[in-house]
């Protein structure tokens, strides 16, 4: 199974395409981990339209909202890290487009 990921930046597009499935499966649940993280960050900013879900456990409460943005950040640095270090180890290759 193959899987690769597209993306563009500075008007180039990009594929990762990971060298073997280790980093496959690294770069998937980093870039889940991400999503998740990343979908809490905005709902976190989204406040009054969904003041309703501060009742649930899991959206961050009053006072939580430091941890909630503190664990976006360290999901947007272990998933770029990630992709720092095993580019540069050969598991992912950078495909220009």
């Amino acid at each position: 199974m193959e899987t690769t990921l597209t993306t563009s930046a500075n008007t180039q597009s990009w594929e990762i395409a990971p060298a073997n499935t280790l980093a496959s499966v690294v770069l998937a649940v980093l870039f889940l981990y991400l999503f998740f993280r990343h979908a809490i960050f905005v709902l976190m900013f989204m406040d009054i339209v969904l003041s309703w879900l501060r009742k649930y456990s899991w959206f961050p409460k009053e006072g939580k909202r430091r941890k909630a943005l503190v664990d976006w950040a360290i999901a947007v640095g272990l998933f770029f890290g990630f992709l720092a270090i095993a580019g540069s180890a050969g598991w992912l290759v950078f495909i220009p487009r």
